[in-house]
């Protein structure tokens, strides 16, 4: 009936999982509800939409190559439907077309403007004679007249006090080595114009992408369409991404793509932790089955053990989807440490059990003896280790709560299970002892058979077992000292994750991470004040808002713009002529003549020294030009004379366009910023992006505490993963406290003596000091995916201690070995067995989880050794002595008891 009962529990159970658990893909979801950073995310959310975008990061040998690809890649993503809402890599200028001047900054303008006024005489007779000759005439022309001015020595300087009526030195350099370059070989054409009254703009290849500082970066931003039942919320989207983007990767062998950004780094995150998950349950069932087989050499009750254990996850499993609703890249780990721990009290009533049949219990007597003597310390054990878990529920960070209440109740139900299902079953199988006739077993016999050799032999040498554990205490408390602590949340990741890599990528090439905070303003002037504290922020690197096509300042750029256009506006550009070699010569020979005088009239430093450099340039160019064979070299100039006027045609046609710029307002903004930027009832969304590593624990801390100065409200992923962090290290810090005052509390209340609670808590103490030092010599460092699993090292620990304490109290209590051979064995067991379900997480990709993994197993392997070691002998020395029972007790000891008729 217990066992029908069990079973139809546990398919109810499953079928209501199956149903209803979800998984919370979302930090937000782990942490406290009503932070206001949490409240202000949500409400951005529901007001502006999808908050953290989907990056696309295409690198390619050339900017061109990148454009090409990024285009051909958006299209192939839309033709094989990825659930993508809006895909977002350009915003095309031509819809700010006439208006490219109102984007330079207001210094830049002044400085057009007084290349225009100084330079207007030399743009008037190229445009009316656009010919290199005169190119080279009206730099001549130029130096002459900064000659005259008296400017000469400042006048070719092309520093920051460059004086007015000069020509920059670089332009001057650019063109000789242009006509130069020609004479030997086709070189590729490099513009001269751009340093005097380039506008920019849509003529440029990298106008309107969104591209990273130095441009090797060019980036893809998707809104994937969200399910948020599912398992790992926007994983479809992303794998249609990468199955599109290795489609094309025949296509283009050279381009580099990569996806990236929160999404992302959720969902592969979260995909990695549920496919560990999947591994180290089925690793630690089958290598717990193992141990059990080996341990009581027989197949059918360990099977029943694990059937009782595999019952009781079940159940969990019910009641984490009726309290939870769900599991968390926390919690999603809780079966295979739950196989570790809840299979010791069934192993510690196994071996009880057997003990009582050898002895000649009957089937009835074994059990009833075995839940009477080893029941409170399997209990107590199973409420030690379950209140390790349960205490995380009284820190701040909500994964934590999650786990330690999912957990914790997992454990309780496998004592439930181990204490009353597994008993129904050994009565369904050991039927044959029902009815069995108490056996006479001389004592002697007996005691040999509860006796351990091995504990009697440790005993006998205590001055070295207590000087080699104080040793490896005093190493392992030098060592710790030395184990880091590693906040960086990307490190937890399985190493060469696709959006890692990629995130780390930009973070090198850019110098910012690809995550923002954010703000709100209400009105336009909010927004414009609050940009512009947080751009004067050191840790600030760049601020993106609905100004983005905004430009500041607009009614003292059109001034600027007016005082110049008169000039540039009627100048038409004559057109193109033939080259004329013998011109070229002559307007050469007098450039090279003004630069004899600059070099001898200029004072002595870095600038006559490029004066002097230059003027050799240009006599070696006339000299080789005279050298050089008409037919060769005329074809070769023609074309770079051709290439030099489309070049100043485009330019200059451009500057002119531009010079009558109507206001940019809110109006003219994209549809695509927009939706990004403005929401329905007319806010405004602002994206902060980092100048520090966010990653870096003082960076994100002196990144957050910034913006708080300007905005207390600031959200988005850097503030609240920086919120996570601290919940997290102030939990680990608070369980660990929490534990073990509650194991200090629960041993003495089982025991009731202040001795044997000492006793009992030695190897939590010595197991905790040895695995400090462990961590130090295997490299393990803190972090926050190991860290809250230094609680459950205590319970595993305290756990060990008192069982073996108890069974030495009812030893010494009733003439008993030290620690009878079933309790060394069951916690011997035990201890593997925990070691098993612990050490099956260190198969997880996740390095987070291979790191609990690992230090849990270093403090379970710590633990036990101090519990089969150093424990007996402290217990030898200092446990008191055995009382003697009086003969008739004695006596009657030797003979079970008869079953009831």
């Amino acid at each position: 009936m217990t066992l029908a009962a069990a079973i139809v529990l546990s398919a109810i159970s499953v079928a209501y999982s199956f149903t209803f658990l979800q998984f919370a893909t979302s930090n937000r979801a782990l942490l406290p509800q009503g932070k206001r950073y949490i409240e202000r995310y949500v409400e951005f959310d529901r007001e502006f939409g999808q908050l953290d975008d989907l990056v696309l990061v295409v690198q390619a040998p050339s900017l061109p190559e990148a454009t090409i690809y990024a285009n051909r890649l958006v299209r192939e993503l839309q033709a094989n439907r990825v659930p993508l809402a809006h895909l977002t890599y350009r915003i095309d200028p031509k819809q700010f077309e006439g208006r490219a001047l109102l984007y330079l900054s207001a210094d830049r303008l002044k400085e057009i403007r007084e290349r225009v006024f100084d330079y207007q005489q030399f743009m008037e007779k190229f445009a009316d004679r656009p010919t290199l000759d005169q190119l080279v005439d009206g730099i001549a022309t130029s130096i002459a007249q900064a000659f005259v001015t008296g400017l000469l020595d400042l006048g070719l300087d092309s520093g920051p006090d460059a004086s007015k009526g000069s020509l920059d030195l670089r332009f001057v350099h650019d063109v000789v080595t242009q006509i130069a370059g020609r004479l030997d070989r086709p070189t590729p054409y490099r513009s001269p114009w751009g340093g005097l009254f380039s506008v920019g703009g849509e003529g440029s290849e990298s106008a309107g992408y969104f591209l990273s500082d130095d441009q090797r970066l060019l980036f893809i931003l998707a809104e994937p369409t969200s399910d948020r039942g599912s398992f790992t919320g926007d994983r479809e989207a992303i794998e249609g991404v990468r199955a599109t983007v290795a489609t094309l990767r025949s296509e283009f062998p050279d381009v580099e793509v990569g996806v990236t950004g929160k999404p992302a780094l959720s969902s592969d995150e979260m995909t990695a932790a549920f496919r560990d998950s999947e591994r180290a349950t089925l690793l630690a069932f089958g290598l717990t089955l193992a141990l059990l087989l080996a341990a009581f050499l027989r197949v059918g009750k360990p099977l029943l053990m694990l059937l009782a254990l595999a019952l009781s996850l079940c159940w969990s499993m019910g009641v984490a989807t009726l309290v939870v609703g769900h599991l968390s890249l926390f919690s999603v780990m809780f079966i295979p440490i739950v196989i570790g721990i809840g299979i010791d009290y069934g192993i510690y009533y196994l071996f009880r059990y057997e003990e009582e049949l050898f002895l000649g219990r009957s089937l009835r007597e074994a059990i009833e003896i075995t839940a009477m003597r080893s029941g409170p310390g399997i209990l107590l054990s199973a409420i030690t280790a379950a209140a390790t878990f349960f205490v995380l529920m009284l820190t701040d960070f909500r994964g934590l709560q999650e786990l330690g209440f999912i957990a914790g109740t997992a454990l309780l139900l496998s004592w439930v299970s181990m204490m009353f299902l597994f008993p129904a079953m050994l009565m369904l199988v050991d039927r044959r002892h029902l009815d069995r006739v108490g056996v006479t077993i001389p004592r002697a016999i007996r005691l040999e058979r509860v006796h351990v050799p091995f504990v009697d032999w440790i005993t006998s040498h205590p001055k070295t077992v207590l000087a080699a554990a104080a040793l490896l205490a005093a190493v392992s408390v030098y060592g710790f000292g030395r184990v880091r602590f590693d906040f960086n949340l990307l490190n937890l990741q399985a190493e060469g994750t696709e959006s890692v890599t990629w995130e780390k990528k930009i973070l090198a090439t850019s110098g910012r991470s690809g995550f923002a905070a954010l703000s709100s303003a209400s009105s336009l002037d909010e927004l414009r004040r609050k940009q512009h504290a947080f751009r004067a922020l050191g840790s600030v690197s760049e601020v993106d808002s609905a100004l983005l096509l905004i430009p500041d300042d607009q009614p003292e750029k059109q001034k600027i713009i007016r005082d110049f256009a008169p000039i540039v506006a009627p100048v038409r550009v004559a057109r193109p002529q033939p080259v004329d070699i013998d011109r070229l010569l002559s307007a050469l020979e007098t450039l090279k003549r003004r630069f004899d005088i600059a070099a001898g009239e200029a004072p002595p430093g870095d600038t006559q020294r490029r004066l002097a450099s230059l003027r050799d340039d240009i006599a070696q160019l006339v000299v080789r030009l005279r050298q050089s064979d008409r037919t060769v070299s005329e074809p070769a100039l023609a074309f770079l004379q051709r290439q030099v006027y489309r070049d100043f045609v485009t330019s200059f046609q451009r500057l002119q366009a531009n010079l009558n710029p109507r206001t940019v307002g809110l109006a003219d903004v994209p549809p695509e910023i927009r939706r990004k930027f403005i929401s329905d009832r007319g806010a405004f969304l602002m994206q902060i992006h980092p100048a520090v590593d966010i990653w870096d624990r003082d960076g994100a801390a002196r990144f957050v505490n910034d913006l708080r100065s300007v905005d207390g409200d600031v959200t988005g992923t850097p503030i609240i993963t920086y919120e996570a962090i601290r919940l997290m290290e102030r939990a680990y810090k608070q369980g660990t406290v929490y534990a073990i005052v509650l194991v200090t509390v629960l041993t003495f209340l089982m025991l009731r003596r202040i001795r044997e609670t000492v006793l009992a808590l030695s190897p939590l103490a010595l197991g905790m000091t040895w695995t400090a030092g462990l961590m130090w010599v295997f490299d393990v460092k803190l972090n926050l995916g190991n860290v809250f699993g230094i609680p459950l090292i205590l319970g595993a620990a305290a756990e060990f201690g008192l069982n073996i304490v108890m069974r030495f109290m009812e030893g010494r209590d009733h003439g008993g070995p030290l620690v009878a051979r079933s309790t060394i064995m069951a916690v011997f067991v035990n201890g593997l067995t925990t070691m098993v379900g612990f050490g099956s997480l260190m198969l997880a990709a996740h390095r987070g989880i291979y790191g609990l993994g690992l230090m849990l197993t270093l403090g379970m392997l710590a633990s036990l050794v101090a519990a089969l070691i150093v424990l007996p002998v402290l217990l030898r020395l200092f446990g008191g002595k055995a009382q003697r029972l009086p003969r008739d007790t004695r006596a009657a000891e030797t003979i079970a008891p008869a079953p009831a008729s």
